[in-house]
C-alpha cells in the first residue's frame, strides 16, 4: 500500500509539473558496467548543468575507478523524468534537485538514506542550516546541500549621487528603500523593478521581505500556514505600496520576467533591482560600465536581514546499485576543489562557510555580500511546494499588485487555499 501511494504520488506530481511546463522524453536508466568501466548516471535541471557537467568532468579525470555521467533536463521537467522513472524501478544513481522539490521525493521513498554519511563529514556544520533542513525529513537525512543561489538588492551607484543619496550607504530598512526609490525616481527612471510576473522571482525575491519582517510562510514542518500574519501582511502592503501608491515601479512591471527587470537595471531605467547571485557575473559582462554595488535585502526597522536560499541539494536515488561510488563523487561535490576552484570562480555560492573567503570573491567583493546573505538565508519547508506557489499565493500577490484586493484579504484568502492544500 505505500509503495502505491508512493508510486501514485509521484504520479501527481508529474501531472501538474508537465501542465506547467510541458514534459520531454529524454532519460536513461542509472549506471551500467561494461565489466571494465562502471559508469554512474547523474541528472540535474538545465539551470545547474553547467556546474554538474563541470563537476563530472572535474571528476572524471583523476582514478576512481569509475566515471559521472551528466544527463540534463529542462528546468522543471527533471521533476516528472525523475517520478517516471522510479515508478519504473529506474532512474540515475546520483540527482542534483531544486532544493525546494526535497522535501517531496524524501518523504515518498525515493532517495537512500545519507544520515550516517552526512553524520560522519568533519564540516556540515559549515552549511546554511536551511539547506540542510530541506534535505530531512523525520529526523533523516536524504539530501545534502550541493550549490546555492542567494538573493541580494542591487543598486546604482551612480544614480545615488545624482539625488544626493551616498553610494556606499545602500538601504539598509524597508523605509530607507521607500525613501530612496522615491528620490531616485524620475521623468526617465524607476527607483525600483522587480520581477512581477515570474513565479519563481517571488520567491526568491519578496519572500526574504516576509522573514525580514519576522514572518514565516510555512510552520517549521510545513504542515500549517503562516501566510494570514501581520507581519506576511505587512510585506505585502509593502511592496503593494512601492507598486501602486508611491509609483517607484515601471507601469509594466507586473508582468516582467528576469530578462525584463534585469535589464531596466542595466541601461539605468531603474535603480534598484533584487536579483542572485547568478546575475552579477551577467550584469557585469552585458553592462560593464555600470557601477554598481550589491547589499542584503533591507529588513523592517528592528528586524533581521534576509534572503532567499535557493540552489540544488544532491542526492542518491533508491534505484542506485552504486551508494559508494556515489557517496564518494558527493564527497567530492563538496570538496574546496570543486567548492572553490570551480564554482566560487564562475560565481556560484560555496555552500561551505570555510570557503566564503576565498581569492575569487576577493578579486570581486560585490559576491562577498551573497555569503552573508546565505548566512541569514531561508526556504520555505514543504512536500506541497508546486502547489501551493503555483496558485495561492501568486493569486494573491498578482490580485494585489494590481489592485484588485487589499493585501490582507489576498493573503487570507490565500491561507484558506493553503490549508486545503496542507491537509489533502
Amino acid at each position: 500500500m505505500e509503495n502505491l501511494k508512493s508510486i501514485i504520488g509521484m504520479l501527481l506530481l508529474g501531472a501538474v509539473i508537465c501542465f506547467v511546463s510541458g514534459c520531454s522524453n529524454q532519460g536513461s536508466t542509472g549506471g551500467i558496467s561494461d565489466g571494465s568501466q562502471v559508469v554512474l548516471e547523474m541528472w540535474t535541471r538545465e539551470a545547474s548543468e553547467n556546474n554538474v557537467r563541470a563537476a563530472a568532468e572535474i571528476f572524471n579525470e583523476g582514478d576512481h575507478g569509475f566515471q559521472v555521467e551528466v544527463t540534463s533536463f529542462p528546468n522543471h521537467n527533471l521533476s516528472d523524468q525523475f517520478a517516471s522513472a522510479l515508478t519504473a524501478g529506474e532512474g540515475p544513481d546520483i540527482i542534483s534537485i531544486d532544493l525546494i522539490l526535497s522535501p517531496y521525493f524524501s518523504s515518498i521513498g525515493a532517495f537512500q538514506d545519507l544520515t550516517d554519511f552526512y553524520s560522519s563529514l568533519e564540516y556540515k556544520d559549515e552549511f546554511n542550516e536551511a539547506m540542510v533542513r530541506l534535505g530531512r525529513y523525520e529526523d533523516k537525512q536524504y539530501a545534502v546541500p550541493f550549490s546555492a543561489d542567494v538573493s541580494a538588492l542591487f543598486y546604482n551607484k551612480e544614480h545615488f549621487e545624482e539625488v544626493g543619496l551616498d553610494p556606499e550607504k545602500p538601504p539598509e530598512t524597508w523605509q530607507e528603500m521607500r525613501e530612496y526609490a522615491k528620490k531616485l525616481t524620475t521623468d526617465d527612471r524607476y527607483g525600483y523593478v522587480y520581477n512581477g510576473g515570474d513565479l519563481g522571482s517571488y520567491a526568491f525575491t519578496f519572500l526574504p521581505f516576509i522573514w525580514g519582517n519576522g514572518g514565516n510562510i510555512l510552520n517549521e514542518d510545513g504542515t500549517e500556514s503562516l501566510i494570514s500574519s501581520d507581519e506576511a501582511i505587512e510585506a505585502l502592503t509593502f511592496y503593494r505600496d512601492l507598486t501602486l501608491k508611491d509609483k517607484v515601479t515601471p507601469k509594466g512591471v507586473i508582468s516582467y520576467a528576469g530578462s525584463e527587470s534585469t535589464d531596466a537595471f542595466g541601461n539605468g531605467t531603474a535603480s534598484m533591482l533584487l536579483n542572485g547571485n547568478f546575475g552579477l557575473g551577467d550584469i557585469i559582462r552585458d553592462y560593464p560600465d555600470l557601477d554598481f554595488g550589491v547589499a542584503l535585502i533591507p529588513k523592517n526597522e528592528g528586524k533581521k536581514h534576509s534572503s532567499f536560499s535557493g540552489g540544488e541539494l544532491i542526492a542518491i536515488p533508491t534505484v542506485s546499485n552504486y551508494i559508494d561510488e556515489a557517496q564518494e563523487f558527493i564527497e567530492f561535490a563538496l570538496s574546496e576543489e570543486l567548492q572553490v576552484h570551480q564554482f566560487a570562480k564562475t560565481g556560484t555560492i560555496p555552500i561551505r562557510e570555510d570557503f566564503f573567503d576565498n581569492q575569487y570573491f576577493r578579486e570581486e567583493p560585490r559576491y562577498q555580500v551573497f555569503t552573508e546573505a546565505l548566512k541569514v538565508a531561508n526556504a520555505p519547508y514543504t512536500t506541497k511546494y508546486t502547489q501551493i506557489f503555483s496558485e495561492p499565493l501568486l493569486n494573491a500577490m498578482q490580485r494585489t499588485l494590481k489592485g484588485e484586493v487589499e493585501p490582507r484579504e489576498a493573503f487570507e484568502q490565500a491561507d484558506k487555499e493553503i490549508e486545503q492544500i496542507l491537509n489533502r
